[in-house]
């Protein structure tokens, strides 16, 4: 999932802490510890390339639109497809649960869009328990432990703004992975970058936080 859409129970006072410390720190240095990410953001959108195969294409979920994938959504699930048709081994793993009071999670929705487009279904796995990336994320490391896939660089695609944020997590909770954007162009909207630059600020910030006072509930919450 690109952006986070959880409740305050969901992020939970440790959360909460942390995000007020991310906030706290950008004040403190006038923007400028946020100025770096977004730099860092936008390099990423504008220069990666998608690898031509991986044995494993884990594609992040979007809010889904009116029941099924909406614009963005549909440019991640194509570079899938795309993808596997390169590599008849590959199989795909689509992340991303219940985001809406109706209708399917966005890896039911986004594993029958696959399928529109040739995919066969025992080449799909699914994972809808998770709400945000990090649970994306951690949910999939967990479903790949034990195989082989996991101990290989794993292809994730998303969508260009939402690239760095979701590298810097997937390597946090221990994936290797090679990041794939979505889109072929390189035009990213600068007030997503900013965004995306913003909730990346809060991860780092967080996580360097847990670790500086060894606190050991957040550090299993983000890796």
């Amino acid at each position: 999932m690109g952006t986070p859409r959880v409740g305050l129970r969901r992020i939970g006072p440790d959360g909460l802490a942390t995000f007020a410390l991310s906030n706290l720190l950008i004040l403190a240095t006038g923007g400028l510890s946020w100025l770096l990410l977004w730099g860092y953001t936008l390099r990423w959108s504008r220069s990666l390339r998608c690898p031509g195969r991986g044995h494993c294409i884990l594609v992040l979920g979007q809010q889904l639109v009116a029941g099924v994938p909406g614009p963005g959504y549909r440019l991640r699930l194509l570079r899938a497809v795309r993808l596997a048709r390169r590599n008849p081994q590959a199989r795909i793993l689509v992340l991303g649960g219940q985001t809406s009071e109706r209708g399917p999670t966005e890896a039911t929705a986004g594993a029958e869009f696959l399928q529109q487009y040739g995919i066969a279904p025992e080449r799909i796995q699914t994972e809808d328990a998770s709400l945000h990336t990090l649970e994306n994320l951690r949910n999939a490391r967990d479903l790949l432990v034990g195989q082989q896939d996991v101990d290989e660089p794993l292809v994730l695609v998303t969508s260009r703004f939402h690239l760095a944020r979701a590298v810097a997590i997937a390597r946090g909770v221990g994936l290797q992975v090679c990041p794939c954007p979505a889109e072929t162009g390189a035009q990213v909207s600068a007030a997503r970058l900013a965004r995306e630059a913003w909730i990346l600020h809060w991860y780092h910030v967080g996580r360097g936080f847990a670790r500086l006072i060894r606190h050991r509930g957040i550090l299993e919450r983000i890796t």
